[in-house]
Protein backbone atom coordinates (compact mmCIF):
# COMPACT_ATOMS: atom_id res chain seq x y z
CA UNK A 1 0.00 0.00 0.00
CA UNK A 2 1.22 3.32 -0.70
CA UNK A 3 0.93 7.39 0.85
CA UNK A 4 -0.59 10.36 -0.69
CA UNK A 5 0.15 13.91 0.66
CA UNK A 6 -2.56 16.75 -0.31
CA UNK A 7 -1.11 20.04 -0.45
CA UNK A 8 -3.19 23.28 -0.80
CA UNK A 9 -4.09 26.46 1.09
CA UNK A 10 -8.16 26.34 1.08
CA UNK A 11 -9.30 23.77 3.46
CA UNK A 12 -12.30 23.17 2.13
CA UNK A 13 -10.19 22.07 -1.39
CA UNK A 14 -7.61 19.28 0.42
CA UNK A 15 -10.40 18.28 2.94
CA UNK A 16 -12.46 17.85 -0.40
CA UNK A 17 -10.13 15.37 -2.32
CA UNK A 18 -9.18 13.89 1.17
CA UNK A 19 -12.85 12.75 1.13
CA UNK A 20 -13.93 11.61 -1.69
CA UNK A 21 -11.46 9.45 -3.52
CA UNK A 22 -11.79 5.75 -2.66
CA UNK A 23 -7.76 5.64 -1.12
CA UNK A 24 -7.95 2.21 -0.36
CA UNK A 25 -9.48 0.69 -3.44
CA UNK A 26 -7.27 1.85 -5.59
CA UNK A 27 -4.25 0.97 -3.30
CA UNK A 28 -3.48 3.89 -0.76
CA UNK A 29 -3.16 3.51 2.82
CA UNK A 30 -2.42 6.66 4.39
CA UNK A 31 -3.59 9.83 3.73
CA UNK A 32 -1.88 13.19 4.54
CA UNK A 33 -2.36 17.11 4.45
CA UNK A 34 -0.62 19.81 4.63
CA UNK A 35 -1.95 23.55 4.58
CA UNK A 36 1.33 25.57 3.17
CA UNK A 37 5.06 24.29 1.89
CA UNK A 38 6.58 24.03 5.04
CA UNK A 39 4.19 22.04 6.69
CA UNK A 40 4.45 19.36 3.72
CA UNK A 41 8.10 19.69 3.65
CA UNK A 42 8.05 18.31 7.67
CA UNK A 43 5.59 15.29 6.24
CA UNK A 44 7.85 14.56 3.50
CA UNK A 45 11.09 14.21 5.75
CA UNK A 46 8.97 12.51 8.56
CA UNK A 47 6.34 10.05 6.55
CA UNK A 48 8.24 9.51 3.02
CA UNK A 49 5.06 10.02 1.13
CA UNK A 50 5.29 7.67 -2.65
CA UNK A 51 2.83 10.40 -3.94
CA UNK A 52 2.16 14.33 -3.55
CA UNK A 53 -0.58 16.33 -5.32
CA UNK A 54 0.21 19.92 -4.90
CA UNK A 55 -1.70 23.10 -5.61
CA UNK A 56 1.03 25.84 -7.41
CA UNK A 57 -0.73 29.37 -5.82
CA UNK A 58 0.03 28.98 -2.39
CA UNK A 59 1.47 31.58 0.31
CA UNK A 60 4.67 31.68 1.44
CA UNK A 61 5.95 29.19 -0.64
CA UNK A 62 4.85 28.33 -4.01
CA UNK A 63 3.81 24.53 -5.62
CA UNK A 64 6.84 24.49 -7.75
CA UNK A 65 8.95 25.89 -5.01
CA UNK A 66 8.10 23.26 -2.57
CA UNK A 67 7.86 20.59 -5.51
CA UNK A 68 12.03 21.78 -5.92
CA UNK A 69 12.85 20.65 -2.43
CA UNK A 70 10.15 18.17 -1.70
CA UNK A 71 12.92 16.01 -4.51
CA UNK A 72 15.35 16.15 -2.56
CA UNK A 73 13.10 14.71 0.36
CA UNK A 74 11.64 11.64 -1.34
CA UNK A 75 13.95 12.03 -4.67
CA UNK A 76 11.54 9.62 -6.81
CA UNK A 77 8.37 11.10 -5.32
CA UNK A 78 5.39 11.02 -7.86
CA UNK A 79 3.99 14.55 -7.57
CA UNK A 80 0.75 15.73 -9.63
CA UNK A 81 0.21 19.72 -10.12
CA UNK A 82 -3.39 21.38 -9.67
CA UNK A 83 -3.85 24.92 -10.41
CA UNK A 84 -6.42 27.72 -10.96
CA UNK A 85 -4.81 29.48 -13.65
CA UNK A 86 -4.50 28.52 -17.40
CA UNK A 87 -1.02 29.45 -17.48
CA UNK A 88 1.83 28.31 -20.34
CA UNK A 89 4.52 29.23 -17.91
CA UNK A 90 3.31 27.18 -14.91
CA UNK A 91 2.66 24.44 -17.09
CA UNK A 92 6.88 24.85 -18.66
CA UNK A 93 8.10 25.15 -15.52
CA UNK A 94 6.18 21.71 -14.35
CA UNK A 95 7.89 19.92 -17.14
CA UNK A 96 10.84 21.41 -16.21
CA UNK A 97 10.42 19.88 -12.75
CA UNK A 98 9.40 16.21 -14.17
CA UNK A 99 5.97 16.53 -12.81
CA UNK A 100 3.74 13.27 -13.54
CA UNK A 101 0.41 14.94 -14.28
CA UNK A 102 -1.29 19.00 -14.66
CA UNK A 103 -4.69 19.73 -14.36
CA UNK A 104 -6.85 22.68 -14.22
CA UNK A 105 -9.08 23.30 -11.40
CA UNK A 106 -11.77 22.65 -10.48
CA UNK A 107 -10.77 18.88 -11.27
CA UNK A 108 -13.48 16.04 -11.94
CA UNK A 109 -13.10 13.57 -8.84
CA UNK A 110 -12.74 11.02 -11.08
CA UNK A 111 -10.08 12.10 -12.99
CA UNK A 112 -8.45 13.02 -9.94
CA UNK A 113 -9.03 9.10 -8.70
CA UNK A 114 -7.46 7.37 -11.86
CA UNK A 115 -4.52 9.80 -12.31
CA UNK A 116 -3.34 8.79 -8.81
CA UNK A 117 -4.66 4.99 -9.81
CA UNK A 118 -2.06 4.93 -12.44
CA UNK A 119 0.60 6.47 -10.08
CA UNK A 120 0.28 3.91 -7.50
CA UNK A 121 0.15 0.90 -10.65
CA UNK A 122 3.41 2.74 -11.81
CA UNK A 123 5.26 2.54 -8.33
CA UNK A 124 3.86 -0.74 -7.95
CA UNK A 125 5.20 -2.03 -11.33
CA UNK A 126 8.44 -0.39 -10.18
CA UNK A 127 8.53 -2.02 -6.75
CA UNK A 128 7.71 -5.39 -8.27
CA UNK A 129 10.67 -5.11 -10.90
CA UNK A 130 12.96 -3.87 -8.34
CA UNK A 131 12.03 -6.82 -5.87
CA UNK A 132 12.09 -9.21 -9.18
CA UNK A 133 15.59 -8.12 -10.20
CA UNK A 134 17.26 -8.73 -6.26
CA UNK A 135 15.42 -12.35 -6.04
CA UNK A 136 17.08 -13.03 -9.39
CA UNK A 137 20.39 -11.26 -8.11
CA UNK A 138 20.06 -13.30 -4.49
CA UNK A 139 19.21 -16.75 -6.11
CA UNK A 140 22.29 -16.26 -8.64
CA UNK A 141 24.92 -16.13 -5.48
CA UNK A 142 25.75 -12.60 -5.27
CA UNK A 143 26.45 -10.12 -2.66
CA UNK A 144 22.48 -9.26 -1.80
CA UNK A 145 21.84 -13.28 -0.93
CA UNK A 146 25.26 -12.95 1.21
CA UNK A 147 23.41 -9.84 2.86
CA UNK A 148 20.43 -11.46 3.17
CA UNK A 149 22.15 -14.51 4.76
CA UNK A 150 23.51 -12.46 7.18
CA UNK A 151 20.46 -10.88 8.38
CA UNK A 152 19.01 -14.23 8.79
CA UNK A 153 21.78 -14.99 10.84
CA UNK A 154 21.01 -12.05 12.88
CA UNK A 155 17.46 -12.83 13.40
CA UNK A 156 17.35 -16.92 14.29
CA UNK A 157 20.57 -15.85 16.87
CA UNK A 158 19.26 -12.80 18.31
CA UNK A 159 21.88 -10.38 17.18
CA UNK A 160 22.55 -7.14 18.54
CA UNK A 161 21.28 -5.08 15.46
CA UNK A 162 17.26 -6.58 15.24
CA UNK A 163 15.99 -3.65 14.51
CA UNK A 164 18.14 -2.80 11.20
CA UNK A 165 18.11 -6.22 10.38
CA UNK A 166 14.09 -5.71 10.26
CA UNK A 167 14.09 -2.80 8.38
CA UNK A 168 16.69 -4.23 5.49
CA UNK A 169 14.23 -7.12 5.54
CA UNK A 170 11.20 -4.79 4.88
CA UNK A 171 12.67 -2.17 2.84
CA UNK A 172 15.28 -3.70 0.36
CA UNK A 173 14.02 -7.03 0.36
CA UNK A 174 10.27 -6.36 0.27
CA UNK A 175 9.25 -9.15 2.78
CA UNK A 176 6.51 -8.88 5.18
CA UNK A 177 7.89 -9.14 8.59
CA UNK A 178 4.30 -9.87 10.28
CA UNK A 179 3.70 -12.80 8.82
CA UNK A 180 3.91 -16.50 10.05
CA UNK A 181 6.13 -18.93 9.52
CA UNK A 182 8.60 -21.91 10.79
CA UNK A 183 12.20 -22.60 10.86
CA UNK A 184 13.50 -26.10 8.85
CA UNK A 185 16.67 -27.28 9.45
CA UNK A 186 18.06 -29.91 6.91
CA UNK A 187 20.58 -32.50 8.65
CA UNK A 188 24.51 -31.68 7.32
CA UNK A 189 24.50 -35.46 6.94
CA UNK A 190 22.80 -34.75 3.45
CA UNK A 191 26.11 -32.60 2.46
CA UNK A 192 29.00 -33.64 4.74
CA UNK A 193 30.85 -36.77 5.39
CA UNK A 194 33.32 -35.91 2.32
CA UNK A 195 36.35 -34.28 1.12
CA UNK A 196 35.81 -30.41 2.00
CA UNK A 197 35.63 -29.30 -1.90
CA UNK A 198 33.05 -32.23 -2.62
CA UNK A 199 31.72 -30.84 0.88
CA UNK A 200 31.33 -27.21 -0.44
CA UNK A 201 30.33 -28.33 -3.87
CA UNK A 202 27.63 -30.57 -2.23
CA UNK A 203 26.27 -27.79 0.37
CA UNK A 204 25.94 -25.10 -2.58
CA UNK A 205 24.15 -27.56 -4.61
CA UNK A 206 21.37 -27.99 -1.71
CA UNK A 207 21.00 -24.70 -1.28
CA UNK A 208 20.06 -23.73 -5.01
CA UNK A 209 17.89 -26.55 -5.34
CA UNK A 210 16.29 -25.47 -1.60
CA UNK A 211 16.26 -21.72 -3.26
CA UNK A 212 14.47 -22.83 -6.69
CA UNK A 213 11.99 -24.54 -4.76
CA UNK A 214 10.94 -21.76 -2.21
CA UNK A 215 12.80 -19.24 -2.31
CA UNK A 216 12.25 -18.38 -6.17
CA UNK A 217 8.18 -19.26 -5.89
CA UNK A 218 8.28 -16.80 -2.51
CA UNK A 219 7.68 -19.22 -0.21
CA UNK A 220 10.66 -18.89 1.93
CA UNK A 221 14.18 -18.10 2.25
CA UNK A 222 17.24 -20.61 2.72
CA UNK A 223 20.36 -19.31 4.18
CA UNK A 224 22.73 -21.12 6.45
CA UNK A 225 23.47 -20.40 10.18
CA UNK A 226 26.13 -19.77 11.89
CA UNK A 227 27.24 -23.45 12.38
CA UNK A 228 27.12 -24.22 8.49
CA UNK A 229 23.29 -25.87 9.09
CA UNK A 230 21.31 -25.50 6.04
CA UNK A 231 17.91 -23.24 7.26
CA UNK A 232 14.74 -22.56 6.10
CA UNK A 233 12.45 -19.91 6.66
CA UNK A 234 9.13 -21.49 5.15
CA UNK A 235 6.41 -18.41 4.95
CA UNK A 236 2.52 -19.49 5.64
CA UNK A 237 0.50 -19.08 2.67
CA UNK A 238 -3.05 -18.96 4.12
CA UNK A 239 -4.10 -21.12 1.67
CA UNK A 240 -4.10 -24.27 3.93
CA UNK A 241 -1.01 -26.34 2.58
CA UNK A 242 1.15 -27.33 5.44
CA UNK A 243 4.49 -27.11 6.22
CA UNK A 244 4.88 -30.68 5.71
CA UNK A 245 3.55 -30.72 2.56
CA UNK A 246 5.92 -27.72 1.46
CA UNK A 247 8.95 -29.67 2.63
CA UNK A 248 7.79 -33.18 1.73
CA UNK A 249 7.72 -31.96 -2.05
CA UNK A 250 11.67 -30.45 -1.33
CA UNK A 251 12.53 -33.51 0.67
CA UNK A 252 11.50 -35.58 -2.41
CA UNK A 253 13.70 -33.37 -4.95
CA UNK A 254 16.65 -33.76 -2.52
CA UNK A 255 16.62 -37.59 -2.89
CA UNK A 256 16.18 -37.65 -6.45
CA UNK A 257 19.16 -34.92 -6.78
CA UNK A 258 21.61 -36.52 -4.03
CA UNK A 259 20.44 -40.29 -4.00
CA UNK A 260 19.63 -39.74 -0.46
CA UNK A 261 16.24 -38.54 1.46
CA UNK A 262 17.26 -35.55 4.03
CA UNK A 263 16.53 -35.40 7.78
CA UNK A 264 14.57 -32.22 8.23
CA UNK A 265 13.26 -31.08 11.48
CA UNK A 266 10.72 -28.56 11.79
CA UNK A 267 9.85 -25.81 14.24
CA UNK A 268 6.97 -24.46 16.04
CA UNK A 269 5.03 -22.22 14.08
CA UNK A 270 5.74 -18.25 14.90
CA UNK A 271 4.35 -14.51 13.82
CA UNK A 272 6.73 -12.39 12.17
CA UNK A 273 10.49 -12.44 11.95
CA UNK A 274 11.08 -10.96 15.01
CA UNK A 275 10.14 -14.28 16.75
CA UNK A 276 12.31 -16.22 14.35
CA UNK A 277 14.52 -17.45 17.15
CA UNK A 278 11.78 -19.06 19.01
CA UNK A 279 10.89 -21.61 16.05
CA UNK A 280 15.00 -22.16 15.26
CA UNK A 281 15.43 -23.23 18.88
CA UNK A 282 12.84 -25.54 18.27
CA UNK A 283 13.91 -27.13 15.09
CA UNK A 284 17.31 -27.13 16.29
CA UNK A 285 16.67 -28.86 19.68
CA UNK A 286 14.24 -31.82 17.50
CA UNK A 287 17.70 -32.02 14.82
CA UNK A 288 19.98 -32.78 17.99
CA UNK A 289 17.58 -34.71 19.91
CA UNK A 290 15.27 -36.32 17.73
CA UNK A 291 18.16 -38.00 15.55
CA UNK A 292 17.36 -41.39 15.89
CA UNK A 293 13.39 -41.22 15.21
CA UNK A 294 12.32 -43.06 12.05
CA UNK A 295 10.67 -40.20 10.08
CA UNK A 296 12.34 -37.89 7.42
CA UNK A 297 10.65 -34.81 8.64
CA UNK A 298 10.31 -34.27 12.63
CA UNK A 299 8.14 -31.92 14.34
CA UNK A 300 7.08 -30.94 18.15
CA UNK A 301 5.85 -34.10 19.73
CA UNK A 302 2.18 -34.11 21.05
CA UNK A 303 0.59 -37.21 22.88
CA UNK A 304 -1.31 -39.22 20.83
CA UNK A 305 -3.63 -41.92 21.26
CA UNK A 306 -4.14 -45.03 19.06
CA UNK A 307 -6.50 -43.80 16.46
CA UNK A 308 -4.36 -40.46 15.74
CA UNK A 309 -1.69 -42.47 15.69
CA UNK A 310 -2.88 -44.61 12.99
CA UNK A 311 -4.41 -41.30 11.41
CA UNK A 312 -0.69 -40.25 11.56
CA UNK A 313 0.32 -43.02 9.44
CA UNK A 314 -2.35 -43.14 7.10
CA UNK A 315 -1.91 -39.40 6.30
CA UNK A 316 2.13 -39.76 5.75
CA UNK A 317 1.62 -42.62 3.72
CA UNK A 318 -1.37 -41.08 1.47
CA UNK A 319 1.61 -38.46 1.09
CA UNK A 320 4.29 -40.57 -0.10
CA UNK A 321 1.63 -42.31 -2.05
CA UNK A 322 0.62 -38.86 -3.77
CA UNK A 323 3.66 -37.32 -3.95
CA UNK A 324 5.43 -39.85 -5.56
CA UNK A 325 2.60 -40.81 -8.81
CA UNK A 326 5.79 -40.85 -11.21
CA UNK A 327 7.10 -43.77 -9.42
CA UNK A 328 4.10 -46.38 -9.18
CA UNK A 329 6.49 -49.38 -7.58
CA UNK A 330 7.32 -47.00 -4.88
CA UNK A 331 3.33 -46.26 -4.91
CA UNK A 332 1.93 -50.08 -4.83
CA UNK A 333 4.56 -50.34 -1.77
CA UNK A 334 3.27 -47.60 0.30
CA UNK A 335 -0.32 -48.74 -0.33
CA UNK A 336 1.07 -52.52 0.63
CA UNK A 337 2.22 -51.16 4.01
CA UNK A 338 -1.36 -49.31 4.51
CA UNK A 339 -3.31 -52.57 3.94
CA UNK A 340 -0.65 -54.05 6.75
CA UNK A 341 -1.46 -51.43 9.16
CA UNK A 342 -5.02 -51.43 8.53
CA UNK A 343 -4.64 -55.23 9.57
CA UNK A 344 -2.32 -54.56 12.97
CA UNK A 345 -4.60 -51.80 13.86
CA UNK A 346 -7.96 -53.61 13.23
CA UNK A 347 -9.62 -50.84 11.84
CA UNK A 348 -13.47 -50.87 11.49
CA UNK A 349 -14.92 -52.09 7.87
CA UNK A 350 -16.39 -48.35 7.36
CA UNK A 351 -13.29 -46.58 8.76
CA UNK A 352 -11.11 -49.14 5.63
CA UNK A 353 -13.86 -48.22 2.60
CA UNK A 354 -13.44 -44.65 3.57
CA UNK A 355 -9.64 -44.26 4.02
CA UNK A 356 -9.39 -46.75 0.65
CA UNK A 357 -11.59 -43.95 -1.04
CA UNK A 358 -9.49 -41.31 0.14
CA UNK A 359 -6.57 -42.41 -1.00
CA UNK A 360 -7.64 -43.36 -4.35
CA UNK A 361 -9.42 -40.04 -4.67
CA UNK A 362 -6.05 -38.16 -3.28
CA UNK A 363 -3.82 -40.30 -5.72
CA UNK A 364 -6.04 -39.39 -9.09
CA UNK A 365 -6.40 -35.86 -8.18
CA UNK A 366 -2.14 -35.86 -7.60
CA UNK A 367 -1.52 -37.70 -11.11
CA UNK A 368 -3.74 -35.62 -12.99
CA UNK A 369 -2.17 -32.17 -11.23
CA UNK A 370 1.05 -33.51 -11.92
CA UNK A 371 0.90 -35.37 -15.83
CA UNK A 372 -2.31 -32.96 -17.36
CA UNK A 373 -4.53 -35.64 -17.83
CA UNK A 374 -8.27 -36.55 -17.20
CA UNK A 375 -9.46 -39.96 -15.29
CA UNK A 376 -13.17 -39.29 -16.15
CA UNK A 377 -15.49 -41.52 -14.73
CA UNK A 378 -13.20 -43.86 -12.79
CA UNK A 379 -13.47 -42.83 -9.46
CA UNK A 380 -17.70 -43.49 -9.81
CA UNK A 381 -16.78 -46.80 -10.81
CA UNK A 382 -14.57 -47.52 -7.74
CA UNK A 383 -17.06 -46.00 -5.49
CA UNK A 384 -19.72 -48.41 -5.88
CA UNK A 385 -17.00 -51.51 -6.02
CA UNK A 386 -16.22 -50.21 -2.83
CA UNK A 387 -19.56 -49.15 -0.65
CA UNK A 388 -20.73 -52.93 -0.50
CA UNK A 389 -16.77 -54.21 0.18
CA UNK A 390 -15.54 -55.79 3.37
CA UNK A 391 -11.95 -54.57 4.58
CA UNK A 392 -10.18 -57.25 2.69
CA UNK A 393 -12.18 -56.17 -0.55
CA UNK A 394 -11.70 -52.59 -0.08
CA UNK A 395 -8.21 -53.00 -0.17
CA UNK A 396 -8.02 -55.42 -3.26
CA UNK A 397 -10.19 -53.10 -5.49
CA UNK A 398 -8.24 -49.80 -4.20
CA UNK A 399 -4.85 -51.71 -5.07
CA UNK A 400 -6.40 -52.66 -8.66
CA UNK A 401 -7.66 -49.12 -9.11
CA UNK A 402 -4.00 -47.64 -8.44
CA UNK A 403 -2.06 -50.22 -10.79
CA UNK A 404 -4.68 -49.15 -14.00
CA UNK A 405 -4.51 -45.48 -12.70
CA UNK A 406 -0.71 -45.37 -12.86
CA UNK A 407 -0.15 -48.13 -15.58
CA UNK A 408 -0.70 -45.19 -17.86
CA UNK A 409 1.31 -43.28 -17.34
CA UNK A 410 4.32 -44.87 -18.48
CA UNK A 411 3.45 -44.20 -22.01
CA UNK A 412 4.12 -40.49 -21.74
CA UNK A 413 7.07 -40.82 -19.57
CA UNK A 414 9.93 -40.63 -22.19
CA UNK A 415 8.09 -37.99 -24.36
CA UNK A 416 8.85 -35.61 -21.48
CA UNK A 417 12.31 -36.38 -20.73
CA UNK A 418 12.76 -35.49 -24.11
CA UNK A 419 11.61 -32.39 -24.29
CA UNK A 420 13.19 -31.63 -21.07
CA UNK A 421 16.61 -32.34 -22.50
CA UNK A 422 15.57 -30.09 -25.26
CA UNK A 423 14.84 -27.37 -23.35
CA UNK A 424 18.24 -28.00 -21.44
CA UNK A 425 19.88 -27.74 -24.23
CA UNK A 426 18.16 -24.77 -25.58
CA UNK A 427 18.28 -22.81 -21.97
CA UNK A 428 22.01 -23.73 -20.54
CA UNK A 429 23.35 -20.27 -20.54
CA UNK A 430 20.09 -19.07 -18.34
CA UNK A 431 18.85 -19.42 -14.63
CA UNK A 432 17.43 -23.00 -15.07
CA UNK A 433 16.36 -25.10 -12.11
CA UNK A 434 14.08 -28.15 -12.01
CA UNK A 435 11.07 -25.89 -11.01
CA UNK A 436 11.80 -23.54 -14.42
CA UNK A 437 11.60 -26.88 -16.90
CA UNK A 438 9.14 -28.70 -14.93
CA UNK A 439 6.59 -25.68 -15.36
CA UNK A 440 7.65 -25.61 -19.17
CA UNK A 441 6.04 -28.38 -19.57
CA UNK A 442 3.25 -28.23 -17.26
CA UNK A 443 3.90 -30.79 -14.65
CA UNK A 444 4.86 -30.19 -10.98
CA UNK A 445 8.72 -29.80 -9.73
CA UNK A 446 8.25 -33.36 -7.33
CA UNK A 447 6.71 -34.93 -10.82
CA UNK A 448 8.95 -34.09 -12.70
CA UNK A 449 11.82 -34.70 -10.53
CA UNK A 450 11.19 -38.37 -10.37
CA UNK A 451 10.34 -38.97 -14.03
CA UNK A 452 14.35 -38.08 -14.62
CA UNK A 453 15.93 -39.65 -12.27
CA UNK A 454 13.57 -43.02 -12.73
CA UNK A 455 14.54 -42.72 -16.67
CA UNK A 456 17.91 -40.94 -16.84
CA UNK A 457 19.93 -42.63 -13.70
CA UNK A 458 21.08 -39.33 -12.42
CA UNK A 459 19.10 -36.22 -10.95
CA UNK A 460 17.71 -33.48 -12.86
CA UNK A 461 20.35 -31.24 -11.24
CA UNK A 462 22.84 -33.37 -11.77
CA UNK A 463 22.23 -33.35 -15.35
CA UNK A 464 22.10 -29.69 -16.18
CA UNK A 465 25.98 -29.54 -14.42
CA UNK A 466 27.38 -31.75 -16.58
CA UNK A 467 26.27 -30.17 -20.00
CA UNK A 468 27.37 -27.62 -18.53
CA UNK A 469 30.71 -28.63 -17.80
CA UNK A 470 30.80 -30.67 -21.10
CA UNK A 471 30.36 -27.31 -23.14
CA UNK A 472 32.75 -25.19 -20.68
CA UNK A 473 35.50 -27.90 -21.23
CA UNK A 474 35.17 -27.11 -25.05
CA UNK A 475 34.84 -23.41 -24.57
CA UNK A 476 38.53 -23.84 -22.18
CA UNK A 477 40.05 -26.24 -24.92
CA UNK A 478 39.01 -23.93 -28.28
CA UNK A 479 39.12 -20.18 -26.85
CA UNK A 480 41.26 -18.29 -24.52
CA UNK A 481 38.25 -16.53 -23.38
CA UNK A 482 38.79 -15.83 -19.38
CA UNK A 483 37.28 -18.47 -16.95
CA UNK A 484 34.73 -15.59 -15.70
CA UNK A 485 33.49 -14.98 -18.70
CA UNK A 486 33.29 -18.87 -19.76
CA UNK A 487 30.88 -19.43 -16.48
CA UNK A 488 28.54 -16.76 -17.90
CA UNK A 489 28.31 -18.33 -21.00
CA UNK A 490 27.36 -22.09 -19.76
CA UNK A 491 25.31 -20.33 -16.89
CA UNK A 492 27.23 -19.61 -13.69
CA UNK A 493 26.45 -16.37 -12.22
CA UNK A 494 29.06 -17.30 -9.65
CA UNK A 495 32.95 -17.92 -10.50
CA UNK A 496 33.43 -19.69 -7.16
CA UNK A 497 30.65 -22.29 -7.70
CA UNK A 498 31.70 -22.68 -11.35
CA UNK A 499 35.26 -23.77 -10.61
CA UNK A 500 33.82 -26.21 -8.09
CA UNK A 501 31.57 -27.85 -10.26
CA UNK A 502 34.35 -28.14 -12.57
CA UNK A 503 36.92 -29.81 -10.30
CA UNK A 504 34.09 -32.52 -8.93
CA UNK A 505 33.76 -33.74 -12.66
CA UNK A 506 37.03 -33.52 -14.14
CA UNK A 507 39.77 -33.46 -11.04
CA UNK A 508 41.38 -30.63 -12.20
CA UNK A 509 40.74 -26.70 -11.98
CA UNK A 510 39.62 -24.77 -15.10
CA UNK A 511 43.02 -23.03 -15.22
CA UNK A 512 44.74 -26.40 -14.80
CA UNK A 513 42.59 -28.33 -17.21
CA UNK A 514 43.02 -25.12 -20.08
CA UNK A 515 46.76 -25.65 -19.54
CA UNK A 516 46.90 -28.87 -20.08
CA UNK A 517 44.83 -29.72 -22.68
CA UNK A 518 46.33 -26.83 -24.77
CA UNK A 519 50.02 -28.31 -23.46
CA UNK A 520 49.02 -31.80 -25.26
Amino acid sequence: MYKVLIVDDEKMIRMGIKKCIPWESIGVSEVYTAANGKEALEILDRSKPDIMVTDIQMTEMTGLELIEAARKAVPELRVLVLTGYDSFEYARQSLRLQVQDFFLKPIDENDLTNAIRDQVEYLREQRNEEKNQKMLLRTQGSVQQTRLEQCMRHMVHGGQKKKEDLEVLEKEFFFDINQKMEVILIAPTLYMNQSPAEQSFREMSVKNVCMGMLDAREMGITFSDKDGTIAIVYFENGEGESVVEAIEELSNVLKDEFDSKPKMAVGSTVQGFENLSISYNDARYLLENEKESIRDIVQTFKAQNKGEIFRDIYAELKAIMCSNVGDSAYVMKAFQTFTKAVESYNLSTAAVRRYCFEIASALCFSYMEDSGEVAEGRLDALSKSIFSANREEACEVTRMFIEQLLGKEEENVHYIITKAKYYIDEHLTEDISVSSIAASLYITPNYFSRLFKRVTGEGCNEYIVRKRIEKAKSLLETTSMKTGKIAMMVGYRDTNYFSLAFKKHTGKSPTKYREEMQHS
